[in-house]
C-alpha cells in the first residue's frame, strides 16, 4: 500500500491590520456586552429580559471573536481569557434564563425581598424562593382531590 506522502505544509501568512483591527473591535464590544449582561441580570425582572438578550448576544460575539483569535493565533492567554468570559457570560445567560422561564417565583422572591425590613424576613423570602414558591411542597392526597 502506497500511501502519498503528506503534502509540505505552508506557513499560515500573518494577520493583516486590518483583520487585527477587526478581532480587537470584537473583543471590546464583546467585554461591552459581558458589561451589560453583568449589570442586567442584577436589575428586576422586565428587565432581566434586556440581560437575557445582551447574554445572547455576547456568546455570538464572544465565539467570533475566539474563532478569529484561533485563526490568527493570538497569545494564549488572550485565547483564554476569552474563553473564560464566554463560560461566565452563558452561566449569566443561564441563570437569567431560569429567572425569566420561573417568572411568578422570581416575581415573588424579588418583591419580597424589596419589602423585607429584617434578616429575619429575608431568611424567610429565601426560603420561600428555595421551595420554589410552594412547588416543591409535598401534597396530600386529600388536597389533590379537592376535599
Amino acid at each position: 500500500m502506497n500511501d502519498p506522502a503528506p503534502a509540505p505544509s505552508r506557513p499560515k501568512p500573518a494577520p493583516t491590520a486590518q483583520e487585527v483591527a477587526s478581532t480587537r473591535t470584537l473583543l471590546r464590544v464583546f467585554m461591552l456586552l459581558l458589561l451589560g449582561t453583568l449589570l442586567g441580570s442584577s436589575f428586576p425582572l422586565p428587565w432581566k429580559l434586556l440581560s437575557l438578550a445582551f447574554g445572547i448576544a455576547t456568546l455570538t460575539v464572544g465565539l467570533i471573536a475566539l474563532v478569529n483569535l484561533v485563526r490568527h493565533r493570538a497569545p494564549v492567554f488572550l485565547r483564554m481569557a476569552t474563553t473564560t468570559a464566554l463560560v461566565a457570560a452563558l452561566l449569566l445567560v443561564l441563570g437569567t434564563g431560569a429567572a425569566v422561564l420561573l417568572w411568578p417565583i422570581t416575581e415573588r422572591y424579588e418583591d419580597c425581598m424589596a419589602r423585607a425590613l429584617t434578616s429575619q424576613a429575608e431568611r424567610q423570602c429565601e426560603e420561600d424562593l428555595r421551595d420554589l414558591g410552594g412547588l416543591l411542597e409535598p401534597r396530600s392526597l386529600s388536597d389533590s382531590t379537592g376535599q
